[in-house]
């Protein structure tokens, strides 16, 4: 019984190394900017058990098909809306900042949260250059 556990191991080892490899360098999408290194990696993962999870349903008998659906909608989104999140919390902050500093003249603070909003947005931005496109820095 042991070795027929240690066989289930191994073969269950082997598909989270083997398969995972295979399935990305299948589908491999070149992100548009830095920024959306780490929503590609999630997006990666979530395309690996689309990929895998009809083999392994049946393989398990556990009757959820369904997943292979739900594992694309999330590839999707966290690859689109999701990895947006970080260029529209920076816009925002920008915003902010420039208002705050047209706004100088009128109110008074004790230091200059304009500048400390646009640096925050700034470093958002800056290790994130594009890779495909033009070059681009906004804080420039």
């Amino acid at each position: 019984m042991k070795k027929l556990i240690s066989i289930g191991v191994v073969l269950a080892l082997m598909a989270l190394v083997v398969l995972p490899v295979a399935a990305a360098a299948d589908t491999y999408q070149e992100p548009q900017t830095y920024a959306k290194i780490p929503f590609a990696i999630v997006a990666s993962g979530f395309q690996l058990l689309a990929t895998i999870w009809p083999d392994l349903d049946t393989a398990l008998t556990m009757g959820m098909p369904w997943l292979t659906d739900v594992f694309t909608a999330l590839k999707d989104w966290s690859y689109g809306p999701l990895s947006w999140s970080v260029d529209m919390l920076a816009w925002g902050l920008g915003v902010g900042g420039t208002v705050i500093d047209a706004l100088s003249g009128v109110i008074t603070l004790p230091f200059p949260v304009g500048d400390l909003l646009n640096s925050i947005a700034c470093a958002c931005f800056a290790p994130f250059g594009n890779i495909t496109g033009a070059a681009w820095n906004p804080c420039s």
